[in-house]
């Protein structure tokens, strides 16, 4: 495994995530739509070019909430989208959904082609046709109830017409237009208050006012696209009929939407709103496609954070100009050093851009970028923003060319960059405070430990004040409540809120512990795998301490895994080996509880059993296939080994089908594959 290549990832997701918080938590982004977007597509176009990472794919949204309203969990995840940046990607997608639908390229699906709002995702629910009760996406899982505040917009029914189902959630954006959102801008300048970034900012920072009066002056929209649960007497076979019924129930949808089928209408419907956009009174980063069957867009599911019957495709990037004024150096909590330009303040896409990442020192000394500079930076639909190149022209006498640190700006200890990497990194490890802050900043991270107002300045001041310095210190924070409280910033009340919100995190389930622990190349979603496999902590330690014989049951076990490798087998087993994170174990289990952990799908006659693939399924893809086994409660195993309970088998098999010969394990054909998914 490129180790390079793995801090280039860490360092990346590290800036997504500060970035994120900023955009839907603060509702303040220090970048823009551009920026932060660029930074994404660069993300995952790292885990594309580079299978092996496939485990790092991010599966974040949004951010997480903040402690002014009452909290609620969606029964059903709101997700974001998945990008697309060309025709040829939307193009990709449409190939990718027929082999996974095992459809024929002549089959043509059916579309519906969506403007892509720049607003504040809602959903709102009806208990026999009256709002009962409206949530903000929030991080996907938990949002806000904003019920009052909901209330005041009037594109948003307290009552449905026509004949409403007993329930429904309905899912749509809040937005501003661009005529109230300078309306708006130009009244806060009077007031000498706040400037709003963008119209999607202004809509989020409405929404979390307490006095309703304010938000009703801000003359929020409201457009429906899609619903979350509904009971049974809610019918529908298509999003186009969805869109209808919406109508029929008294909510506004976008009249723009259009149902089509062939890809070249996708084109021309791209083409015309790219066309009208700035005709448009409302923001857009893009066009929603979305397949129009129900039926299919059920069976392709959904990943991790987004669904699969479903595409963004970003409008192009707007490209602008701006000086460096000063490349600064970050350090991650690997080590990783990662160069950062400061800017000269700029809008793009009505965002203001004050940094940019520059990624590693070969970009830097690929594009000739020098402090003084100005250069040219885009920014397409929600990536970071991307420096295009350096207008030479402007380019100041006497600038001189980007010199690498030698040494870790925060310990001061060699930064050695390999020959055959990217990345420089700081050797020194958990002696280096900057590396130790990130740690800890990931522990209580929104998908760790989720530690409310335990923010990024918190944690640097409790580390340089000596008050924290490895994970158990922060459940030990209360002996220094009463020092606390005098410091500037702090008090009696935030204090108390602090140790309030800390002593609520004192149980945590095991796929969170793993992934909070920020284990090199253990994401989410490794995280999970190993929980499922594990199930306790005290088991994933003591399997971990038996694999470190490679000859081990234990070992061969971890390897067999779907999607841990021996590269990871290895990481994982050399860091629960280590006699401090042994340590450190030991002191944080007396403070917190460790769930075991539950496979969220339905129980079925599968439930725990290990499943294996080898060969081509024709009626199914293996993802589909994969996606079917684990809602069964299953686990995918990687390689055959005594601990697999059944091998699927297609066309064409490997030696797995050898190998499940020889241990005598159930071999299940295509027919008989069938029939189990059918029951």
């Amino acid at each position: 495994m490129n180790l390079e290549i793995l801090n280039h990832i860490n360092s990346l997701s590290k800036i997504i995530e500060h970035h994120n918080k900023k955009y839907h938590t603060d509702d303040n982004p220090e970048i823009t739509d551009y920026e932060f977007d660029q930074l994404c597509k660069k993300y995952d176009d790292i885990i594309s070019a580079n299978p092996e990472f496939h485990f790092l794919e991010r599966k974040s949204i949004g951010a997480q909430t903040s402690d002014q309203f009452e909290k609620f969990r969606h029964a059903k995840p709101m997700g974001s989208l998945i990008n697309a940046f060309t025709f040829e990607d939307v193009k990709e997608f449409i190939d990718r959904t027929n082999k996974y639908l095992s459809l024929n390229q002549n089959n043509e699906l059916e579309f519906i082609c969506e403007p892509k709002i720049d607003g504040l995702s809602i959903s709102l629910l009806y208990f026999e046709g009256t709002l009962i009760k409206a949530v903000t996406r929030g991080d996907g899982n938990v949002g806000e109830i904003v019920t009052k505040n909901i209330k005041t917009i009037k594109d948003i029914p307290h009552t449905l017409t026509g004949t409403p189902p007993k329930f429904i959630e309905i899912r749509g954006e809040i937005f501003m237009t661009k005529k109230n959102f300078e309306e708006l801008n130009d009244l806060q300048i009077k007031k000498d208050e706040r400037i709003f970034a963008t119209p999607r900012n202004a809509a989020a920072g409405s929404i979390r006012q307490k006095e309703l009066k304010v938000i009703k002056n801000r003359k929020l929209n409201f457009f429906a696209f899609s619903v979350g649960e509904f009971t049974s007497d809610f019918v529908f076979k298509t999003q186009y009929e969805l869109l209808n019924k919406f109508n029929e129930m008294g909510l506004m949808t976008n009249n723009e939407n259009l149902q089509v089928q062939k890809f070249i209408d996708l084109k021309n419907f791209y083409l015309k709103i790219l066309s009208k956009r700035n005709e448009l009174d409302y923001e857009i980063d893009g066009i929603v496609y979305k397949i129009n069957n129900i039926e299919l867009q059920n069976r392709l599911g959904n990943l991790s954070r987004a669904p699969r019957w479903a595409i963004a495709h970003k409008l192009p990037p707007e490209i602008v100009e701006t000086t460096i004024i000063n490349i600064e150096t970050q350090v991650g909590r690997t080590g990783a050093l990662t160069p950062v330009g400061k800017l000269k303040p700029v809008k793009v896409g009505g965002v203001i851009v004050s940094n940019v990442s520059l990624h590693n020192e070969e970009e830097i000394f690929r594009k000739d970028i020098r402090v003084g500079d100005t250069i040219k930076i885009q920014r397409a639909g929600d990536v970071i923003p991307q420096i295009i190149g350096v207008n030479l022209e402007r380019r100041p006498q006497n600038t001189k060319k980007y010199s690498p640190p030698e040494f870790c700006p925060s310990c001061g200890n060699n930064a050695i960059k390999p020959l055959d990497e990217a990345i420089r990194r700081c050797i020194a490890g958990v002696i280096c405070p900057a590396q130790s802050i990130e740690k800890l900043k990931h522990f209580v991270s929104k998908n760790a430990f989720d530690i409310d107002g335990l923010g990024d300045k918190l944690i640097e001041m409790l580390f340089n004040e000596k008050i924290i310095s490895d994970f158990n210190d922060i459940f030990e924070i209360k002996k220094y409540e009463n020092y606390l409280t005098k410091k500037e910033g702090l008090g009696p009340l935030s204090v108390s809120k602090l140790l309030k919100s800390i002593n609520s995190k004192r149980k945590i389930t095991l796929d969170k512990l793993i992934y909070a622990l920020g284990i090199r190349q253990i994401g989410e979603t490794n995280s999970k795998l190993l929980a499922l496999n594990y199930n306790s902590f005290d088991n994933l330690c003591s399997e971990m301490v038996k694999a470190n014989d490679k000859a081990s049951e234990a070992f061969q076990k971890l390897v067999s895994i779907d999607q841990i490798g021996e590269k990871v087998a290895n990481d994982l087993v050399s860091y629960f080996n280590s006699d401090l994170n042994q340590n450190i174990f030991e002191k944080l289990l007396r403070n917190i509880t460790v769930d075991t952990y539950m496979n969220s799908f339905k129980e079925s006659p599968y439930t725990g059993k290990t499943f294996v693939l080898t060969g081509t399924l024709n009626n199914m893809s293996r993802d589909e296939a994969k996606y079917v086994i684990q809602k069964m409660g299953a686990k995918i195993g990687n390689t055959v080994s005594k601990n697999t309970d059944f091998v699927i088998v297609g066309e064409n098999p490997g030696s797995k089908v050898k190998k499940a010969m020889e241990l005598n394990i159930k071999i299940i054909n295509q027919d008989e594959w069938i029939k189990i998914i059918s029951r």
